[in-house]
């Protein structure tokens, strides 16, 4: 039996992340349909790939070996299923879309769905970015687009708005909020809020707090995070709330979510100005046809403008 190329490549992947479930995420597939493949793979090779601890993951010699290979076997497959795409005059290729960890919960699985549908002839690599992350992923060309947050200081990034979506609070358990079905901005007035650190995008944080101080605010900022998971460690462990977009409120130990009134947050599409490929092309206008579909109501109340505390 041969190898077929679904197995090639989570090897592939495997091997560059080194982590079973960074491997998952970059393919669009679960843990566990990655493990299968690769164990597949060795059983038909008949060689051990990977030494698998609880700690790491390595490559074995046989597949430091095996590595070279089986890339130059892929490029050579998708030279051909390219050129078969193109007389066929479909748009195909690889497309490598980046996630913030608040778009990934709520429109990575609604992507990769609608691909499968309608574009089957491409292919989908999946990576998580921080705010740090995103902008030298998008100039490197690492990733083709990013589905992501408002950045507003770029010029070398095209930033197009998908779609404005509610905002939730993180609030500890027996917090007061939780008695009320929605908060209201002023009533975060004094609250001990956590909030990015304002290296990661200094234009928008400086942005975000001028903005609240115009509506009468005075930001009290306790804890600075650098990621969503840690801001809800600390909300968790009662040292704040946070604010955060409703489609990333997942259930998390310690903590609840209530709607906050009248601050939706924006739903980005980031790409270089650069021609796109007409596979990339067709995964924007995808994009677009999936997520630009927000109430009006949500619309009007944004009146371009970004809500006022600093999110992910």
């Amino acid at each position: 039996m041969e190898p077929d190329a679904d197995e090639l490549r989570a090897f592939v992947a495997v091997a560059e992340e080194l982590h079973f479930g960074r491997a998952a995420l970059r393919l669009g597939i679960s843990q566990p349909q990655v493990s299968r493949r690769v164990r597949a793979l060795e059983e038909t090779l008949g060689v051990e790939l990977f030494v698998r601890t609880a700690r790491r993951t390595t490559l074995t010699d046989a597949g430091e070996a095996l590595l070279v290979d089986v890339r130059e076997a892929l490029a050579g497959l998708d030279r051909v299923r390219a050129r078969a795409r193109v007389l066929r005059g479909r748009p195909a290729g690889r497309v490598a879309v980046g996630f913030l960890w608040s778009t990934l919960s709520g429109f990575l699985a609604p992507l990769v769905a609608a691909t499968g549908e309608r574009h089957r002839d491409i292919e989908l690599a999946v990576s998580q970015l921080s705010f740090l992350e995103m902008l030298p992923a998008l100039r490197r060309g690492d990733v083709d687009v990013v589905i992501g947050r408002s950045l507003r200081e770029e010029s070398d990034i095209v930033e197009e708005t998908l779609r404005w979506e509610p905002s939730v609070v993180a609030i500890p358990e027996g917090h007061r909020f939780a008695e009320q079905d929605a908060v209201r901005l002023g009533q975060l007035d004094g609250e001990p809020l956590i909030a990015f650190h304002r290296a990661l995008v200094p234009s928008a944080y400086d942005a975000s707090i001028a903005l609240a101080r115009e509506r009468g605010l005075d930001p009290r900022i306790v804890q600075h995070v650098r990621s969503a998971s840690e801001a809800l460690a600390l909300v968790s462990a009662g040292l704040g709330v946070y604010r955060m977009p409703a489609s990333a409120a997942a259930p998390y130990p310690g903590v609840a979510y209530r709607v906050l009134e009248d601050t939706p947050t924006r739903l980005v599409l980031l790409r270089r100005p650069a021609p796109a490929t007409p596979a990339v092309g067709a995964i924007v206008t995808l994009a677009r046809d999936l997520f630009s579909d927000a109430p009006d109501a949500l619309k009007d109340a944004a009146r371009d403008m970004e809500a006022p505390l600093v999110q992910t």
